[in-house]
């Protein structure tokens, strides 16, 4: 059994889990037959096994309502799910190069440079999780020369369609972050390490948008006023995981936020300052008028 048509199948599962009230083996088994995927009764419960099982998907099966479901949903499923179909798509692509077509005739990448380091990402994930110790090259982009750092790997993150590594360095036991782009070599040390349990990076991270963080910030309550588009807009694309929506009127949309204050979210707010305005907290507030003033002085002196 070929491993994209596992993939098919383990998307589907999925999908139907998401959008359907306690499907049954035999409800399931109907639907994804009749979207032309071929399974049999006993490898459809496999497939189930093994979501669970091996990849830490929570279906199970409810007495109550004689279906499957998704317990605690929000946590592994929909990075799972994103991985799925990313990994569907890049199927689809490779058939039309295996027909000779001109990918770029079809496709329109905006950077070919976010493609590169991509092929260190299978043995950074290999590496954190069996918690070994990486030593790598690496250049900075405001090119300054090779450094060599000795790190343990916690996490990767992709931001804006750019891969990086957050572990933490062997000597000063600095959070930090390195852009896989910007690796020029990576080894596996075979080194053991053990998890700093006083260092919850996942945590830091879930705080924050971006790749810059602080194990020393906490999260603050931020709100924005919204002209009516952007409010739309950040609805469909919100920017961040605690985001809510407070009020809305004709004009505006009002949102809320609990989430770290750094350089990515800074950058992400002046984008948007002609329709998006902070109004807490009162810090951030004045901190993004002085940035919009020294903009405004810098046009002038040019």
């Amino acid at each position: 059994m070929s491993y994209q048509a596992k993939i098919k199948r383990y998307l589907q599962i999925l999908q139907l889990l998401e959008k359907s009230k306690f499907p049954t083996i035999a409800e399931l088994l109907y639907r994804i037959v009749d979207s032309g995927i071929k399974v049999s009764d006993r490898q459809l419960k496999r497939d189930i096994e093994s979501l669970r099982d091996e990849f830490g998907i929570n279906i199970q099966y409810s007495t109550l309502h004689r279906g499957y479901f998704l317990e605690n949903e929000e946590q592994t499923f929909p990075y799972f799910l994103k991985l799925l179909e990313l990994s569907q798509n890049i199927d689809l692509l490779t058939s039309y190069l295996k027909e000779g077509s001109n990918i770029s005739e079809i496709i329109d990448f905006e950077d070919y440079n976010s493609f590169k380091g991509l092929q260190f990402i299978r043995d950074i994930a290999f590496s954190i999780k069996q918690q070994t110790e990486i030593n790598l090259n690496y250049k900075r982009f405001d090119g300054e020369t090779e450094k060599e750092y000795s790190l343990q790997p916690y996490l990767l993150r992709e931001y804006l369609n750019r891969w990086y590594m957050i572990g933490i360095l062997t000597d000063t036991r600095e959070i930090r972050t390195f852009g896989l782009d910007r690796i020029v070599e990576l080894q596996d040390s075979g080194k053991r390490f053990k998890k700093d349990e006083k260092t919850d990076i996942h945590s830091l991270f879930r705080n924050i948008i971006g790749i810059t963080v602080s194990e020393f910030d906490t999260p603050q309550e931020i709100e924005l006023v919204c002209t009516f588009y952007m409010g739309n807009l950040l609805k469909t694309l919100p920017l961040h995981s605690s985001q809510q929506v407070i009020s809305e009127t004709a004009d505006t949309i009002v949102l809320s936020y609990k989430m770290g204050i750094n350089f990515e979210l800074r950058q992400r707010l002046l984008m948007m300052s002609t329709q998006a305005k902070v109004v807490k907290p009162i810090s951030l507030k004045n901190e993004l008028k002085e940035m919009l003033a020294e903009a405004q002085n810098f046009y002038k002196n040019t």
